[in-house]
C-alpha cells in the first residue's frame, strides 16, 4: 500500500499525465462488521464511485474501485475530495461504530483479493485497535481569546504596569518613549501568563472526562464570523472520550467560557483521526 507521493523525478516525467493503478481499491477506513446487521453502505465516494465493504472474518475495509490516484493542483477539487472522503467515513461510523480511518488517497492495488489478504495479514492488529476504540470518539476543542477586556483592566490589578503607565504620563518625550516600551513589554508578559493560565485551566477541566488528549498546532488569529473582533487561538486539543461522556465534557467547557473574552469551539464526534495508529501498511 502506498500514499502515492511522487518523487521529484516522477513529477518531472508525469507532471501532465494521470497516474494509473492496476485494479486499485481506494481505502476509507477499517470497521468491525459484527457491529452491524448488514455489511453494506448506501453512499457514494470520491468522484461518485460506489462504496462497498470487503470483509475478512468480521473485519471490513470500506473501499471503492479506482484506476487512477487522486492528484491535482486544483485546491478546490482537493477540498471536495477530502469532504467526500470524510462523508464516507462518517457513514461508516453510523453503520459500524468507531472506525479506523485511513488517510486520503490511500490505495491498494490487486483488487478485492489483495484487500482480503491485507486484512488477514494484519487481522490481530485491526481487531485489537477496533476493540480499543469501540464507543470512543475524537473531539476537537479550540480555545479562543479576545484580549481586549483583559488589556483594559489589567493595570488595575498589576502594580508594575500601573506604575509604568503613571510614570509615562509624567515624563518628557525621551523618557516617555522608554517607559512606553517597558509598559508594552510588561503587558505582553502578563498576556503570555494569562494565555498559559487559560490553557492550563482548560486542560485541567477536561482531563477527568477524557481517555486521551493531545495538543495540536494553532494557526494565526481568527476573525470572528459575527463581528470585527480578532481572536487569538490560545490552544487546540484533540481528545478521545467515551460517547457517554460527551455531555459531561461539554459541561466542563462551559466553566471555561465564563472567563471574559474566552470562546470555546467544540466539534465532534469524529472518528479517531488523531489517535488511530498507522497499522496495516
Amino acid at each position: 500500500m502506498t500514499d502515492h507521493r511522487p518523487s521529484p523525478e516522477e513529477e518531472q516525467t508525469t507532471a501532465n499525465e494521470e497516474r494509473t493503478v492496476s485494479n486499485g481499491r481506494y481505502l476509507y477506513c477499517v470497521v468491525d462488521t459484527t457491529s452491524s446487521e448488514s455489511a453494506t453502505l448506501s453512499t457514494t465516494g470520491v468522484d461518485d464511485n460506489p462504496v462497498y465493504v470487503v470483509e475478512a472474518d468480521c473485519v471490513g475495509a470500506v473501499v471503492h474501485d479506482c484506476e487512477t490516484v487522486y492528484e491535482t493542483e486544483d485546491l478546490e477539487q482537493v477540498k471536495r475530495w477530502l469532504v467526500t472522503h470524510q462523508q464516507v467515513v462518517d457513514a461508516a461510523s453510523d453503520a459500524f461504530g468507531t472506525p479506523l480511518p485511513m488517510r486520503f488517497d490511500t490505495i491498494l492495488e490487486g483488487g478485492d483479493a489483495s484487500i482480503e489478504r491485507w486484512l488477514e495479514d494484519h487481522y490481530e492488529g485491526f481487531r485489537d485497535e477496533l476493540a480499543s476504540f469501540a464507543g470512543v470518539w475524537e473531539y476537537r476543542i479550540n480555545l479562543l481569546w479576545d484580549s481586549a477586556p483583559f488589556e483594559e483592566t489589567i493595570a488595575d490589578r498589576d502594580d508594575r504596569l500601573r506604575e509604568l503607565r503613571q510614570r509615562q504620563q509624567q515624563s518628557g518625550a525621551g523618557k516617555k518613549f522608554l517607559l512606553e516600551k517597558q509598559s508594552d513589554q510588561r503587558l505582553q508578559e502578563l498576556k503570555r501568563e494569562r494565555r498559559t493560565e487559560l490553557a492550563d485551566q482548560l486542560k485541567e477541566a477536561i482531563t477527568p472526562v477524557v481517555n486521551d488528549l493531545t495538543e495540536q498546532d494553532t494557526n494565526t488569529p481568527l476573525q470572528d464570523e459575527h463581528s470585527s473582533i480578532e481572536k487569538e487561538q490560545i490552544v487546540r486539543f484533540a481528545v478521545l472520550a467515551d460517547e457517554d461522556d460527551e455531555t459531561a465534557l461539554g459541561d466542563r467547557l462551559d466553566t471555561i467560557v465564563e472567563h471574559e473574552g474566552v470562546e470555546i469551539r467544540f466539534t465532534g464526534p469524529w472518528p479517531p483521526y488523531t489517535f488511530a495508529p498507522d497499522i496495516g501498511k
